[in-house]
């Protein structure tokens, strides 16, 4: 157990330190403080009191807590002494005891740990880990990953309610799992303690304790320990996180992006992008030739290097992890960038939950992607793989925030980007925006809001006046006051196009 351990154990605002400030030595025992002493050893903490301090002037690297007249701490300057003072009376025989109880239950740790890390070594893999996992706890323990998958689950676990009963059958953590899960941000809170949480889980009608597993920071999934057999002790929390260290370690072990067909795709994928194929039929032949089942709509996703911030390691544990939440697609790092190949039926395309899944992910990554619009000719790949680039240029230049861009949000922005070669954009603005703009920043008004509003929403004035937060008759009345500062019908098609677009001209121009 390391002395800050122990200072925080005792209240650390009673002690006083002086000599030695090195506070992460590690502690194995405790002893009385004798008269005369000699003999010292560094990883015994010495109880007694000041008057049977040793000699600073002696070279002794060890740890004593004292109590009684206060020492000198001039005296032990330099010294590799650890001196604990505690200026406060207190029961020397009551404190020998609680520090020696203190010390066995961190010993009772370290031979849980051993045992774990033994089983890690046998490379009997991840369910054997597991149940050895039970029995140092001596409750049930399970691993799952990000996308909530079941990957062991202690052997012999009695499935004692029905929902439980269905997980073990699907294998998943089923969807009011889930809603539990997200409706209580058991994720987010992990995450914020950097430690496990504990909480009683009505859906299984018993306490749970669950920890992230993580590689390189890369969150990879969750263990949970459950509180069936026994009730939780004072140090499951510490121990379930050490095991998770060890359960992220067995998983580095066996990892997904080792598989040869992955780096065959890699390639594939590469060439693609490189040098577009002329005949379509040779794209489906080489695909097939390597496993890879083409379906009809494809999407590119990217992750530029500034977002990854360009670590070897954590890169494959991003593009591990990408890969269980996308499925059936074929990754590259290409220019610098992660780059996916998502193919999918044209009916489902990319599911809500596999986007839910990825914006999780990347948000809690701190990542950020651009995705491309849907094509279905490979040879279009290229032109595909810039517009998921530039979702993220744009990104920037609009100062929008989020985890992924999707360059259907941005395309009009693209094209203005190109129209700024040739000509001043802010001359397509229509005439009617101009005067309200001019409006606005004459009399303080915010028209241009109400008209955007309107714009996003026609025909709607209920929604719009609460997102407004005014009332309806407020909004027909702005409405009015707007027609006749922009001289012109809104309602009109063309027109009603034209504002839209100009609206857009002058947020790319940061006019609004």
């Amino acid at each position: 157990m390391e002395l800050f351990s122990i200072k925080e154990y005792l209240n650390s605002d009673e002690i006083q330190t002086f000599g030695n400030s090195d506070a992460t030595i590690d502690i194995r025992t405790i002893k009385l403080l004798t008269k005369d002493q000699t003999r010292f050893h560094k990883n015994i903490l010495y109880l007694g009191p000041t008057e049977l301090l040793p000699d600073a002037n002696l070279s002794l690297d060890s740890t004593i807590l004292c109590y009684g007249k206060s020492p000198d701490p001039s005296v032990y300057q330099g010294s590799k002494l650890r001196i604990l003072y505690m200026e406060n009376e207190f029961d020397c025989a009551k404190m020998f005891n609680d520090i020696s109880d203190r010390l066995q239950d961190i010993q009772k740790i370290n031979t849980a740990l051993h045992l774990l890390i033994n089983a890690f070594f046998t490379e009997q893999g991840l369910q054997y880990l597991t149940d050895v996992a039970h029995e140092v706890f001596g409750n049930p323990l399970f691993v799952v990953d990000t996308r909530h998958k079941y990957l062991a689950m202690s052997a012999g676990t009695i499935a004692d309610t029905t929902f439980a009963s269905e997980e073990n059958r699907i294998g998943y953590i089923n969807a009011e799992g889930l809603a539990y899960l997200k409706k209580n941000r058991i994720d987010e809170r992990i995450r914020e303690q950097n430690a496990p949480i504990y909480f009683v889980n009505p859906l299984h009608n018993k306490g749970m304790m669950v920890d992230a597993i993580t590689i390189n920071n890369i969150e990879v999934g969750h263990v949970m320990l459950y509180e069936q057999d026994r009730p939780f002790g004072e140090f499951d929390s510490i121990l379930l996180h050490r095991t998770s260290r060890i359960i992220s370690m067995e998983l580095q072990k066996d990892s997904f992006i080792r598989a040869n067909k992955g780096f065959m795709y890699s390639y594939f994928l590469a060439e693609l992008l490189d040098n577009p194929l002329s005949n379509y039929s040779t794209v489906a032949e080489r695909l097939e030739t390597i496993g890879y089942d083409l379906k009809e709509d494809q999407y590119i996703l990217v992750i530029p290097a500034q977002s990854y911030r360009d670590t070897s390691t954590k890169l494959d544990i991003i593009v591990e992890q990408l890969r269980y939440i996308l499925p059936h697609s074929i990754y590259v790092i290409y220019e610098n960038s992660i780059v996916f190949l998502i193919s999918r039926n044209r009916k489902e395309g990319i599911t809500e939950h596999e986007q839910s899944q990825l914006t999780q992910f990347l948000t809690t990554n701190e990542l950020t992607a651009g995705m491309s619009n849907f094509f279905g000719d490979l040879r279009d790949a290229r032109r595909f793989y810039k517009q998921a680039v530039k979702s993220i240029d744009m990104s920037k230049k609009m100062n929008r925030q989020g985890p992924i861009h999707y360059y259907s949000d941005y395309y009009l922005y693209h094209i203005f980007e190109m129209c700024e070669q040739e000509e001043e954009i802010r001359f397509f603005i229509h005439p009617g925006m101009m005067r309200l703009l001019q409006y606005d920043e004459t009399h303080g008004t915010d028209f241009l809001t109400t008209l955007y509003e309107y714009l996003e929403s026609p025909g709607q004035p209920t929604q719009i006046a609460k997102r407004l937060h005014i009332h309806k008759n407020t909004l027909l009345y702005r409405m009015d006051k707007i027609r006749s500062i922009m001289d012109c019908k809104i309602e009109t098609g063309d027109e009603f196009m034209s504002f839209g677009l100009s609206y857009k001209i002058m947020q790319y121009l940061k006019l609004v």
